[in-house]
């Protein structure tokens, strides 16, 4: 598969849709990290590099998002067609899978899988080498996303620990492939992550190209644009 982004050696912020998604200040690493956005969590990053959704009823419910202009990703082959997404391949894993990209573990060894695993793994394949998860609650005490959403199946407690134990689990894999990953939500119930506020994860890096080495600075003009288009058409909507 081409057409990919490169984001070797930068830190990828992965917004997950959990209640406490809506806590952070995400603006904080707008120019110092990337973001893939899960389902509806672009509405609080609208400038996110990259839309991650699982759910093929996701991308019906909200018509394939005309609004965001980064990269749109799914698994759906229908979704991809109608919407003009970029297609990823599911494997029944719960593994950070980095041969080929776009080929992900689906983050359950039973099949199924969660969108927020997935979105993980391809910001591994991009070349992340340091993850930091907003929203990855992985319990139900505070309801169940940041947000009501549409298009989604409900979770229930029997899911919910299924995906939080397999992505406990990958802790090691991540580890072994020389990326950290930092759970941005003191509250999770994750616990093979260190935990550390949004902000103070995000203490050292530098403003977008610094991290990285980027220098072409026609590219973060165009991006800089397209974000502010971006954020204007989010507040103008409500």
């Amino acid at each position: 598969m081409t057409g990919w982004p490169d984001w070797t050696g930068e830190t990828a912020v992965i917004i997950g849709t959990g209640p406490s998604a809506a806590n952070v200040v995400l603006d904080a690493a707008r120019w110092r990290a990337r973001a893939i956005a899960v389902k509806s969590t672009w509405k609080l990053a609208p400038w996110a590099d990259v839309l991650y959704g699982l759910d093929k009823g996701w991308w019906i419910a909200h018509h394939g998002v005309p609004k965001f202009e980064g990269l749109k990703v799914s698994p759906s082959p229908s979704a991809c067609r109608v919407y003009g997404l970029k297609q990823v391949i599911l494997r029944p894993f719960a593994d950070v899978l980095t041969k080929e990209i776009g080929v992900l573990g689906c983050g359950l060894r039973t099949g199924g899988g969660h969108s927020g695993f997935q979105a993980a793994n391809l910001a591994v394949q991009f070349g992340a080498k340091r993850l930091i998860l907003v929203g990855f609650d992985m319990t139900l005490k505070n309801g169940e996303h940041w947000a009501p959403d549409s298009g989604v199946g409900k979770a229930d407690e029997a899911r919910t620990k299924s995906w939080r134990v397999a992505m406990d689990a990958a802790a090691p894999q991540f580890a072994a492939l020389g990326v950290e990953v930092i759970n941005a939500g003191l509250d999770s119930a994750l616990t093979a992550y260190p935990k550390m506020l949004f902000e103070a994860a995000l203490e050292g890096i530098a403003d977008a190209g610094k991290n990285s080495g980027r220098s072409d600075q026609s590219q973060l003009r165009r991006r800089s644009n397209r974000r502010r288009r971006s954020g204007s058409e989010v507040e103008s909507s409500g």
